[in-house]
């Protein structure tokens, strides 16, 4: 699932080729995902404007059209992405944008139809809908808020930073890559979390997603790609996602991967010495090291 250094990427490679050009048109492929509109009227109200904004909110692209036509937000959700390229299965797009300039393609492609288009008349209207669904972006939240967020839920740490009404952003990969950083157990309650703990997790969160964003996300599988079709590349440098087995960059001990209460189906990696049950600083400790590595990978 495309988390926010994915969606970060597809919204930094949308910009040049979006970000002030005229629509000409766009069409519709599959009225499954649409949320709030119809074919036609999107259609319609899309054809001829100028796209003002092309914008990230947690996991949501927001694409703001001139002339007073609304808000496009699109969710990728599990399989959703754009491409700048003719897609390798062109007929999973959902919604195609033809647009002025030298890029004049646009497609938003989702093999399991997982994903939503929603319109919005105003940037309130937007605004509001962002609110219901999403806490504070991951990249914004500061330490005080994500301390009083963190105190009031009795789940476990992972599956709590995993919430995108906590805390906008952090899905499974960067979950696990954030309390490796910061030493604490993803089965952790997060309520029973100390000050010090929280302002670790706090100080990881953002140095990770910058990574992965300047990686250009992470690709395991056919799933996540860039706009121009490429594989990010978080996941040839991470420090525990999907390294069963493999050293700990900082004690060496095998990475173990575990299914953990409040994450059904969703495997957690971590090291069992730098990431210890109880409350304490870990074993060897990861503060000390970046977490990077340049194993392959190992599931």
């Amino acid at each position: 699932m495309p988390e926010l250094p994915e969606v970060e990427t597809m919204v930094r490679g949308l910009r040049p080729a979006l970000l002030g050009k005229t629509i000409r048109s766009i069409e519709v492929r599959d009225e499954f995902l649409l949320q709030g509109c119809t074919k036609r009227s999107l259609e319609r109200r899309a054809e001829g404007a100028t796209v003002a904004v092309v914008e990230r909110r947690g996991k949501w692209v927001a694409i703001s059209l001139g002339r007073d036509a609304g808000i496009i937000v699109i969710q990728p959700r599990m399989t959703g992405g754009f491409w700048l390229v003719p897609p390798v299965r062109p007929e999973q797009a959902r919604l195609i944008f033809h647009v002025e300039g030298v890029t004049k393609t646009v497609w938003f492609c989702d093999a399991r139809r997982l994903g939503k288009i929603a319109w919005y008349p105003s940037a309130s209207d937007a605004q509001a809908a962002f609110a219901r669904s999403q806490g504070p972006d991951a990249l914004e939240i500061v330490e005080g808020e994500l301390r009083e967020r963190l105190g009031r839920t009795g789940r476990g740490v992972k599956a709590a930073l995993m919430d995108q009404k906590l805390v906008a952003g952090i899905g499974n990969i960067y979950a696990d890559e954030i309390l490796f950083r910061a030493r604490i157990h993803p089965a952790r309650v997060a309520s029973g979390l100390t000050r010090g703990e929280i302002k670790r997790i706090h100080q990881a969160i953002r140095p990770i997603l910058d990574e992965a964003i300047a990686a250009e996300g992470s690709s395991f599988d056919a799933g996540y790609r860039t706009v121009l079709g490429l594989e990010g590349g978080f996941l040839a440098q991470n420090a525990v996602h999907r390294r069963k087995g493999g050293p700990c960059p900082c004690c060496k001990k095998p990475i173990v991967k575990e299914y953990i209460a409040g994450l059904i189906g969703r495997p957690t990696y971590y090291c069992p010495n730098c990431q210890p049950t109880g409350d304490g600083n870990g074993g060897n400790g990861a503060s000390g090291s970046s977490g990077r590595s340049g194993r392959d990978s190992v599931s």
